[in-house]
């Protein structure tokens, strides 16, 4: 709903100069990516004291870093796309770095503990609170800058209430040596492949923010966003509640785990494919209905996307086991795999069909990458073809519809 009236409030270029700003920051976040949050939920000292305060300690300095990193990068970027906007936008929105980065490690073991209800109402109640601040910002400024300030009042929120409204002990620096080895150990694969996993997942926004213009990037934002839903739910599932039950299944009923992953990618797939369609078949007319005449255009990206994100729910409702039973460097090389087959059908795309080449080339990219994944599971005894194969052939209907209207 938020999303809803600031678009009604604010022009596609405002959200396409967000859209770069974040793009850097996640980049900067991946590229620092040390594992900690997984590495909590998977040791077996997940709910030491002098672990989690370690952990908590490494989060605060990097939040630091990365800020810094936001400063650097200001005034290069804002110069390679033409932007001078971006020599302020970046190193304010950076703060948000700062602030996440004091998060409590409670919220963690929240996750570890599969606490959900607590977590659950502690997204919603900041969720809502920082839309309402930037949309009455919105409306006094009709700028980026009630974005930016949304983005700061969540962080603020979020890492408030992670110390006061979730149970468990305070955090405290501390250095223990043993607990920076083992989340190095653990995380060198991860920080690897998430480096390689910003430009599988954020190349598309770089590309078009320099080969078009702002305004098709605000456009396609909105289109991404909207396909995005199902696939962010379905994340946050995955680390709420699945990865968490992966590890314990891991520790103590290996046994049981292929069920249990067949049961809740059946469940998942499902909701997922049901959403397809109903991009697929109403995306022109979805988008119609919520945005003005400014972005109506994001009705056949949708129709599009909708496709690829099928695509990619069925490889990542698979990735995370990988990452439970401590295969890091596996997650590693599908994440390789992955960028290189989008770089080839981006590019390819780029040259048989200009900007729509591209969205087009990006939607085949997961379906190809999907391959990958299936072949790594058959080899762990953990592929599901009973679960896989009706979706696939749902999704070629769906690819068919918009083919042939």
């Amino acid at each position: 709903m938020g999303n809803l009236a600031l678009t009604r409030l604010l022009a596609p270029e405002i959200f396409g100069l967000m859209t770069l700003v974040q793009t850097f920051l996640t980049g900067l976040q991946m590229f620092s990516d040390l594992g900690v949050f997984p590495s909590i939920v998977q040791s077996p000292r997940g709910d030491d004291l002098k672990f989690l305060n370690t952990a908590w300690t490494i989060q605060v300095i990097r939040g630091i870093g990365l800020w810094l990193g936001a400063c650097l990068l200001a005034v290069p970027v804002a110069e390679f796309y033409n932007e001078p906007m971006l020599v302020q936008l970046l190193p304010v929105t950076g703060l948000v770095s700062v602030i996440s980065g004091f998060a409590s490690t409670k919220l963690v073991t929240a996750h570890r503990r599969l606490e959900i209800k607590e977590l659950t109402i502690l997204d919603l109640i900041t969720g809502l609170l920082s839309i309402l601040v930037t949309v009455v910002t919105a409306v006094g400024f009709r700028s980026v800058w009630a974005l930016v300030v949304g983005n700061l009042i969540s962080s603020l929120l979020r890492t408030i209430a992670s110390h006061g409204w979730l149970k468990g002990e305070r955090n405290a620096f501390c250095w223990e040596q043993k607990t920076v080895e083992e989340i190095r150990q653990f995380g060198r694969w991860i920080f690897i492949s998430t480096v390689i996993g910003f430009f599988a997942l954020q190349g598309d926004r770089l590309i078009f923010g320099k080969l078009l213009d702002v305004r098709f990037l605000g456009i396609y934002s909105i289109a991404l966003g909207l396909s995005s839903l199902v696939e962010q739910v379905v994340d946050q599932i995955n680390k709420k509640v699945m990865f968490p039950t992966y590890s314990e299944l891991i520790r103590e009923r290996p046994q049981d785990l292929y069920h249990s992953l067949r049961q809740s990618r059946a469940i998942l797939l499902s909701l997922g494919s049901v959403c397809a369609l109903l991009f697929v078949l109403y995306g022109d007319e979805l988008i119609a209905l919520l945005y003005d005449d400014r972005y109506l255009e994001a009705g056949w990206i949708l129709r599009v996307l909708a496709i690829a994100f099928l695509g990619r729910i069925l490889s990542t409702t698979y990735e995370d086991v990988l990452i439970a039973r401590g295969m890091t460097f596996s997650t590693m090389m599908l994440t390789i795999t992955g960028i290189c087959i989008q770089l080839v059908a981006v590019f390819v795309g780029y040259k048989l069909g200009g900007y729509q080449g591209v969205i087009v080339g990006m939607a085949a990219t997961d379906a190809l990458t999907y391959i990958a994944y299936a072949v790594c599971f058959a080899r762990l005894s953990l592929w599901q073809p009973e679960v896989d194969i009706p979706v696939i052939a749902f999704g070629v209907g769906l690819a068919a519809i918009i083919y042939y209207p």
